[in-house]
């Protein structure tokens, strides 16, 4: 490998170090155990060569990236991984947890896939985080999906062939009491090569030379449907050498066409007509096709505002294909309204606009919307309940202060979530109003199940920085409905729920107007 290819892995090395480092952290706060991750080598070989470092059952979790790193990786944990990690996460007990480590059947690993995805979903979202924090040009990871098995006879089962040269950095992991287990980082070499190259931007259409008064140049043929400015032709032989053209400053001023032969040079202000009216163009100057520079808007530019057609288009005209009107985007309402429906200029019914388009304040954009922080919408005052406490006392508390989210925990330490969907789920169906007749004793003891059992975990959390568009798009990848937001310390600030968000949308309508707040707490038991 060149030299440049040895710095570019032991740059990723390090930042696989961090991105473990960064998971062990997350896992070890959200479950209280102690877990340590330390590099046993680096190094590049065939992706079959895998095969004498994971023998047995394996977990890999592919992932997308996108920006620096582009392409897939893989994140691999050997057997006793696999078990230990899905049996933490799902609380199972210490000495099944250590068995299955040992003689797990891929039977057993079946019944773990869930818990081995939401380990890859966290593993993927602390590598992202580290990689945002210490990688320029990083965007983002994705993971696509995981596969549990033997993967190394058929390798196209994880995207990748027997001769595919990776580089692959190994570790050693451990969570106390269980036995060190293997994991590790396998980037195809390819994917290296292409590491911190940005994609090429497309390139623009050059612009068109200015015209020179000694040598005109002939204008492109255009479409048929757009407004062609040019000069007649002096004979049928000699070709087409328009002027360049400049629009007219004076809309009522009559258009005549161009005589045969030559214009006179001191002629500049008369154009072609067209197949539209010389009213419907856009009065402004033509000016030479040049790198834009901020300047004071003057009468007749185009301000800033515009649509891209309008600002992009060559002489303030709209480009050909487009459906769209040229329009003075100088003029008032009233004004337009007077060209657009050929009436008497600035009619006196028509003035009420003029004053209500100055008033008007412009709405924030969705743009401006989405960049909101979840510091700036998140509920503070979170309610609380601990593991041992019951379902029905958890009722109680979400009917109190009308929540559809308590958080688990002791002294601040999250440990899980419960939704208004963990309660009904867990109760019975016969403890609701319309069902009461058949009610049963064996009904009432679920209200009595501790929440530790049916609470959602592990959470996934924000930091107080996170936009509204990414807690949107976790929403979406992951299907949860509410964020709890922690610091870097992993304490908890706030929440964020989909009403919140919801919320921060509609409120950017200022033409809707609500108060209070829609009952979220789960139907009363009776």
């Amino acid at each position: 490998m060149a030299v440049a290819g040895t710095d570019i892995v032991t740059r990723i090395a390090e930042l696989s170090d961090d991105a473990f480092a960064a998971f062990c952290e997350d896992i070890a706060g959200m479950f209280g155990v102690e877990m340590r991750c330390e590099r046993r080598q680096m190094q590049t070989l065939p992706v079959r060569g895998l095969r004498d470092h994971f023998k047995k059952l394996v977990v890999v979790h592919l992932s997308k990236a996108d920006g620096a790193l582009d392409g897939t990786f893989h994140l691999v944990f050997d057997q006793g991984g696999l078990f230990v990690l899905s049996g933490v996460i799902v609380m199972l007990p210490e000495t099944r947890i250590i068995e299955e480590a040992k003689r797990g059947s891929i039977e057993d690993a079946t019944n773990l896939q869930d818990a081995a995805r939401e380990v890859g979903n966290l593993l993927v979202g602390s590598w992202d985080r580290i990689f945002r924090e210490e990688c320029p040009g990083h965007q983002h990871f994705v993971k696509t999906s995981t596969f549990i098995g033997k993967p190394w006879d058929k390798p196209e089962q994880i995207e990748l062939q027997a001769n595919t040269e990776v580089a692959v950095v190994l570790y050693e992991m451990a969570i106390e009491p269980y036995p060190p287990f293997t994991c590790a980082a396998v980037f195809p070499t390819a994917l290296l090569d292409r590491f911190g190259q940005a994609k090429p931007p497309a390139e623009p259409a050059p612009p068109e030379a200015p015209n020179k008064p000694q040598d005109a140049v002939p204008a492109k043929p255009v479409e048929p449907s757009a407004p062609v400015v040019a000069q007649k032709p002096a004979g049928p032989a000699a070709p087409p050498k328009p002027a360049e053209p400049v629009i007219s400053q004076k809309p009522t001023e009559p258009v005549a066409p161009a005589a045969s032969g030559s214009p006179a040079p001191d002629s500049p202000g008369k154009v072609q007509a067209g197949e539209k009216p010389a009213t419907a163009r856009i009065e402004a100057k033509a000016v030479p096709p040049q790198t834009p520079q901020p300047a004071a808007a003057k009468d007749g530019d185009i301000p800033s505002s515009a649509p891209a057609d309008l600002a992009n288009g060559s002489n303030g005209v709209i480009s050909p294909g487009r459906r769209s009107p040229s329009i003075d985007v100088g003029l008032l309402p009233s004004e337009l309204a007077t060209v657009e429906g050929g009436v008497a200029p600035r009619p006196a019914g028509l003035s009420f606009l003029d004053s209500a388009y100055i008033q008007s304040v412009p709405q924030p954009g969705l743009a401006e919307v989405l960049s909101q922080r979840a510091s700036d919408i998140m509920e503070k005052d979170v309610v609380w309940a601990g593991p041992e406490e019951t379902v029905q006392d958890v009722i109680a508390k979400m009917q109190q202060h009308n929540v559809g989210y308590v958080l688990i925990g002791v002294n601040g330490v999250l440990e899980g979530l419960v939704s208004n969907s963990n309660i009904l789920g867990a109760v019975s169906l016969y403890l609701r109003p319309m069902f009461a007749k058949w009610r049963r004793p064996q009904d009432d003891a679920t209200l009595g199940v501790k929440v530790k059992w049916i609470m959602s975990r592990p959470v996934r959390t924000v930091r107080p920085d996170a936009t509204l568009a990414g807690m949107i798009e976790s929403m979406r990848r992951c299907g949860g409905r509410c964020l709890p937001v922690v610091d870097a310390k992993g304490a908890v600030q706030g929440m964020v729920t989909v009403f919140d968000i919801l919320l921060r949308i509609l409120e950017s309508d200022k033409s809707m107007s609500w108060q209070g707040r829609p009952p979220q707490a789960p139907p009363l038991m009776i």
